[in-house]
């Protein structure tokens, strides 16, 4: 058996995230601006949010199909985050399930705790199909509430508090782990009050503030992680980590290049794509919405550089499968989503001309 050898960096996957934090400190709404963005409701938290959502799963295995569904749709429908809110509440599912086929009124009621272990296998199985997502280069996100618990070092005496995925007290050294691990970036949000001296000697103080913040690494007080370089704190906004999303394969190559890191050139060879078009902008086929098409000879975009972004960058369609044969529910969202899929174009496109 033969088997060929990748190199370096894999572009155009989507990115695994884990994102927990304290009551109220705005979990759903930084969610809510990943690109793309469809939540699994099972919290019921987004009601008065103006985001797309799925019906509310009410079992385990409608969170599963809806999933399934995700993956089914993403390309018509312009999914391209997949928001689980919260992985906690999505936990009971798993519980219920559990304890229904089991007959048992409680997770507890398994001798020797193998209901838990039930459950370790269900979340394993669960995060195993999110890969087909993240193939397809869709983000998985999991919301997750934050709890703290008391801990001890070595190097320290006495308890202090930890925060953490809050997951059932049994389920904390399980399912918590198989999550983070799961996850290219596990971020933690909190309230963070700024202190400063009351008085000359320094033995005073007083809070002056309070601001959102996300931690990106992990210290003995929170867990945290990512693979992306990022600082170790960050202010609780979008534009603090919308980079790592907007990157295209060609940035990600050079970002990795310029930290060592053994590249593979194969992101596909774009010296193909030349400019078709005519002195008054270029040749939309017919077929085209009107306003999609507007927008496309306002700024100069070929019908190519839409085919390109959507095939080799967003991997929403074969390669080769002309704009014209898109759903015209993908039209809506490239007229509805112009900025992005201009920017797309820039990134990607050596070809081309703004004007």
């Amino acid at each position: 058996m033969k088997f060929e050898e990748e190199n370096g960096i894999r572009t155009g996957d989507g990115i695994k995230v884990v994102i927990y934090g304290q009551e109220g400190v705005g979990k759903s709404t930084l969610a809510a601006q990943f690109p793309g963005a469809v939540f699994l409701d099972c919290e019921g938290s987004t009601g008065r949010m103006d985001v797309r959502r799925l019906p509310r799963p009410t079992s385990w295995q409608m969170l599963c199909d809806e999933v399934a569904y995700v993956l089914q749709v993403h390309a018509e429908k312009g999914y391209r985050s997949l928001i689980v809110d919260t992985f906690d509440w999505a936990e009971r599912l798993a519980i219920d399930d559990i304890c229904a086929v089991h007959k048992v009124s409680g997770i507890e009621g398994l001798n020797y705790g193998k209901g838990w272990e039930y459950e370790k296998e269900m979340v394993g199985r669960f995060l195993d199909s999110t890969e087909r997502l993240i193939a397809a280069g869709i983000n998985v996100v999991f919301l997750c509430h934050a709890i703290t618990r008391k801990t001890t070092a070595p190097e320290v005496m006495e308890e202090y508090d930890h925060w953490e995925l809050k997951l059932g007290s049994k389920t904390t050294n399980k399912i918590a782990p198989l999550l983070k691990e799961w996850s290219d970036m596990t971020l933690f949000l909190a309230f963070r009050t700024n202190v400063i001296a009351a008085d000359d000697k320094g033995k005073k103080h007083k809070a002056t503030s309070t601001e959102r913040v996300m931690y990106t690494t992990k210290s003995a007080w929170w867990d945290a992680k990512n693979r992306f370089g990022l600082p170790d704190r960050l202010p609780l906004a979008w534009e603090s980590i919308a980079p790592v999303f907007a990157a295209s394969p060609a940035q990600v190559v050079e970002a990795a290049k310029a930290q060592g890191i053994p590249v593979s050139e194969a992101i596909g060879d774009l010296s193909e794509f030349v400019p078709i078009g005519t002195e008054d902008g270029p040749v939309i086929p017919d077929g085209i919405p009107p306003a999609l098409a507007d927008l496309m000879r306002e700024h100069n975009v070929s019908p190519h550089h839409i085919e390109h972004v959507s095939a080799d960058v967003w991997h929403y369609f074969a390669q080769g499968q002309p704009m014209t044969a898109y759903p015209a529910d993908y039209h809506d969202y490239l007229t509805a989503n112009w900025g992005a899929v201009l920017d797309a174009v820039r990134a990607n496109c050596p070809d081309y001309v703004p004007f």
